[in-house]
């Protein structure tokens, strides 16, 4: 079974011959090429030279890798990556750092008309990017990606995501502030949902202008096209199941099923804690979405509550694969497989995304898990 086809079953809940198994390398493949990752993060060239020494060190996985080249800081998208927007420290050539984001208030309390009356640009940083820097680093990623993509097709690998869309209140919370955005529940909760409803179309209409972008150069690819919700802020790490329900699940149900109703398979990103919060995702069609959770998720919990309905993907610490034993990291992959992978519906992954030092011995030994563990 070739990998894309065993994940499109996992995500129809059909059976599969074993667990599809889907590291996310992002930063980590400066450690696997061996360069600080300040020289993949401002280097097209470097970042697919890195991705294809992820290809050729980490056989045998079923999903195409995220990679490490900064494009997505340099975009005027309405993302938190943005460096138009929000205080990014971003990494330079020689420096083995990963970026930062400085947070601060870019929105003051009673600047929710001046947003909805000017638009998310009006609050730009002095010294962001510019446009021109960005169209010459999506020439250059475009031109530099394509024997990683050529890599990609002749692997049958499926793509983890074409676009992204955000939650409306994780772009407020980043704007207001941590501490800001939480008051707002109590002090403005009225403004802080006119807010949302103002901005959720908008959010919604480019995920799916750049997923269908995506999806056309791609045409004549067999591939499933995916778009990517990412949410944190409106986690109970963050938010009362109360404040969750009336400010972020509305917002959270129209953003998948215009994805679904586009003809879009949603890859649902949640970081955080959303086990208390499983259980409304139930309401989505059966057999439709995939969720990626993190490791301060109950892998265990989800399963119970979304196995028949959904399928999962996670959610291997990455504590674990920094700093843990290649027999420890085994051990974590064997008893989710044996819990989260019964049935079906399931792949194996680390929590997020790869940590930029994890060790390339514990990542292949979450790989061989699945080979080990997980066949039906």
């Amino acid at each position: 079974m070739l990998p894309r086809e065993r994940i499109e079953k996992v995500i129809r809940l059909e059976k599969t011959d074993k667990v599809p198994v889907a590291p996310q390398v992002n930063e980590h493949s400066a450690k696997v090429l061996g360069v600080p990752y300040g020289d993949v993060f401002n280097d097209a060239d470097q970042a697919a030279r890195a991705l294809l020494k992820c290809y050729e060190v980490y056989q045998g996985v079923d999903m195409s890798f995220g990679g490490g080249f900064g494009f997505i800081y340099y975009s005027p998208y309405a993302d938190a990556h943005s460096s138009w927007i929000f205080d990014w420290k971003l990494p330079v050539p020689g420096e083995d750092q990963v970026p930062q984001m400085r947070e601060d208030q870019i929105l003051s309390s009673d600047q929710y008309d001046l947003l909805m009356d000017k638009g998310l640009l009006y609050f730009i940083r002095p010294g962001h990017p510019g446009l021109n820097d960005f169209l010459g680093k999506l020439v250059k990623l475009s031109q530099a990606m394509a024997e990683v993509e050529k890599k990609v097709k002749e692997l049958e690998l499926f793509h983890y995501a074409m676009s992204l869309i955000n939650l409306p209140s994780d772009i407020l919370a980043n704007l207001r502030g941590l501490n800001g955005y939480l008051m707002d529940f109590y002090d403005r909760p009225e403004k802080l949902k006119q807010a949302c409803e103002w901005m959720v179309d908008d959010l919604i209409a480019m995920g799916l202008a750049l997923a269908r972008q995506v999806a056309s150069s791609r045409a004549g690819l067999a591939q499933t096209p995916t778009v990517l919700i990412g949410a944190n802020r409106a986690s109970a790490s963050y938010i009362s199941e109360k404040m969750f329900e009336e400010f972020a699940w509305p917002f959270f149900y129209r953003e998948v099923m215009a994805v679904l109703n586009a003809g879009f398979t949603p890859v649902i990103h949640l970081d955080g804690n959303w086990t208390p919060r499983a259980h409304f995702f139930r309401a989505f069609p059966q057999a439709k979405c995939l969720f990626h959770i993190d490791d301060q998720n109950d892998i265990f919990a989800w399963k119970k509550i979304m196995g028949g309905h959904s399928a999962l993907m996670g959610n291997v610490p990455a504590a674990l694969l920094s700093r843990g034993s290649v027999e420890e990291v085994d051990e974590y992959c064997r008893r989710v497989i044996e819990v989260a992978g019964e049935g079906g519906g399931f792949v194996l992954a680390n929590a997020c995304a790869l940590p930029y030092d994890a060790k390339v011995e514990n990542v292949k030994a979450m790989i061989a898990a699945g080979e080990k563990y997980g066949v039906y």
